[in-house]
């Protein structure tokens, strides 16, 4: 409750002349780096170890604060979560009341137009993730974004953790724009070789930045590890909705994961979120998603050469006409959407960034729109705090 009051005379304070946008407002907080060839399944077998080293790097030291950034700001964390999630529910920005709390006094302290936090907007209160969380380093551990600490590896003691899959995810604190970094893969925590002693395990690897004409095939791939007789089930959903439907469902064979998804022609152009639950035999399931949603783009009409009276593809590209243009221009947009991953993969992604949708609008393609977020204060600052970076755990547009 005092947490309550306390955010509640902030947010009062509100309408106070005087009251300012913090200093590093518009900084681009700095992720985590994971490194190239992180395995899609890690299996931690606690009868042989219970812990599990691992590495991270980041992009470029980050310790100049403002003047009026709180003396902790720009550090880094890890957490662990028990669940994964699609990119339209990222994980709250703060990790608990007393985070939270602190930020808000300073603000009030530094007349700083804080946003209002409530209880969905913190882990420890959010019903979704209050009782999937766990902290690899303490609150008091946060290390400073550094060459030297980020040469220092990362140990998790996962004793008395439950058996299971466990997403790793790096955290950028940064008040009040804090933000996730999803490590690539999972963690499989077992406690012997039988596949019956611990529930399902899986992750995709698509990359970030997707899109696929419609008519065509997108190919979800990725990993898994199940008992035998598990299944595999794919669901797809428009975006603002997230209301799933059932695309395919098959056996899962080995460890590996291809499904196909083929999105209806009517829906394009829009965004579509794509999920896999594992199903066992012991009707145990988890879920996995990619980093990011699938941009389904209207089809072109090949017959006039990408030319579609409907503008869908290459209508007004001075080289619209032929076919061999409207397959250079297939290939040029998957360049640039390669050149966008890259570009988010090392952490330069700036909000307004909009140079591959204006290709695309260029060469005619008939982009879906962006949608504002359901919900505002906190809820809004974490979209905007995973779009800040190009994060693998974001509500992001996949054109954007």
């Amino acid at each position: 409750m005092r947490a309550l009051v306390r955010v509640a005379l902030v947010f009062a304070g509100l309408g106070i002349p005087g009251l300012a946008h913090a200093g590093n407002g518009g900084h681009p907080r700095t992720p985590v780096v994971w490194p190239d060839g992180v395995a899609c399944m890690t299996v931690i077998d606690r009868s042989q170890s219970s812990t599990l080293q691992f590495e991270y790097a980041i992009p470029y030291e980050d310790t100049e604060l403002t003047p009026d950034e709180l003396p902790t700001s720009r550090r880094h964390q890890f957490v662990a979560f028990c669940r994964d999630d699609s990119p339209q529910t990222p994980p709250p920005v703060w990790l608990s009341w007393t985070d939270a709390n602190v930020w808000l006094d300073w603000a009030a302290e530094k007349m700083i137009d804080a946003e209002l936090i409530e209880d969905d907007d913190v882990l420890e209160t959010n019903p979704l993730y209050a009782d999937c969380f766990v902290r690899i380093t303490g609150d008091d551990e946060r290390r400073p974004i550094t060459e030297a600490e980020a040469m220092k590896p990362v140990v998790w003691d996962t004793t008395g953790l439950p058996a299971g899959a466990w997403r790793i995810d790096g955290y950028t604190w940064e008040p009040e724009l804090n933000r996730w970094s999803r490590r690539p893969g999972v963690v499989h925590v077992v406690d012997d070789a039988d596949p019956a002693s611990a529930p399902p395990a899986a992750a995709l690897t698509n990359p970030e930045a997707a899109f696929v004409f419609a008519g065509e095939s997108y190919v979800l791939e990725g990993c898994a590890r199940a008992m035998p007789g598990s299944t595999l089930t794919g669901y797809w959903a428009l975006a603002d909705t997230l209301e799933w439907q059932q695309f395919a469902s098959e056996p899962l064979e080995g460890e590996t994961i291809s499904l196909a998804f083929s999105p209806p022609p009517e829906i394009a152009p829009d965004f579509v979120a794509l999920r896999v639950d594992v199903t066992d035999p012991m009707q145990r399931t988890y879920s996995t998603y990619p980093v990011s949603l699938l941009s389904v783009l209207a089809p072109s009409d090949t017959s006039t050469g990408g030319c579609s009276d409907s503008g869908s593809f290459l209508q007004g590209d001075e080289t619209c006409g032929d076919s061999d243009s409207f397959e250079r221009g297939r290939a040029d947009d998957r360049r640039e959407h390669r050149q966008r991953r890259e570009h988010q993969q090392l952490g330069h992604r700036r909000r307004g960034d909009d140079l591959p949708r204006d290709r695309l609008r260029a060469r005619g393609v008939r982009l879906p729109q962006r949608r504002a977020g359901r919900g505002g204060g906190a809820a809004a600052l974490a979209a905007a705090s995973a779009a800040s970076a190009g994060d693998a755990r974001r509500p992001m547009m996949a054109c954007e």
